[in-house]
């Protein structure tokens, strides 16, 4: 094994760079979410697979230009199992274990994600064995969208 490093003068400096083109700044545009438990609509037959929840938002900003050549990032905000507030990039899948009618329990897990198209998004909620109906909509949940182009 061996060390080495570099020590000594500082040679001359190189030649200038080519002269750049005036670039457009970056622009980012943020909305905040709240979907009230009311607000979530079933999609599919409850307790059937492929069952999930969701809720669409008009979002003009999504514009062609953005869809196209944009980045359009959500995140689910929440408090975590400290009691801090973090928001994580979606999809973002949580586990749980839940109790039946007979006392037993059994783990599942929810997923959020999302879709978008120029003009709306649509927030999604998917119960791993499809239980829609057994659940019950979501409770109050807070998402962030972000525009940037």
């Amino acid at each position: 094994m061996g060390f080495t490093a570099c020590q000594g003068p500082m040679g001359p400096a190189g030649r200038d760079g080519l002269p750049g083109k005036d670039a457009e700044p970056t622009k980012w545009w943020i909305k905040d979410f709240t979907i009230a438990e009311k607000t979530w609509e079933l999609v599919g037959v409850p307790n059937d697979i492929g069952s999930y929840f969701r809720c669409v938002f008009n979002v003009p900003e999504i514009t062609r230009a953005i869809y196209d050549d944009g980045a359009i990032i959500c995140y689910y905000r929440y408090k975590d199992e400290f009691g801090d507030d973090v928001q994580t990039v979606l999809p973002y899948t949580y586990y749980d274990i839940n109790v039946n009618n007979y006392g037993e329990e059994f783990p599942y897990s929810v997923q959020f994600s999302y879709d978008t198209m120029p003009g709306s998004i649509a927030f999604k909620l998917v119960f791993s064995d499809f239980y829609t109906k057994d659940f019950g909509p979501p409770p109050t949940c807070k998402f962030r969208l972000v525009l940037v182009y």
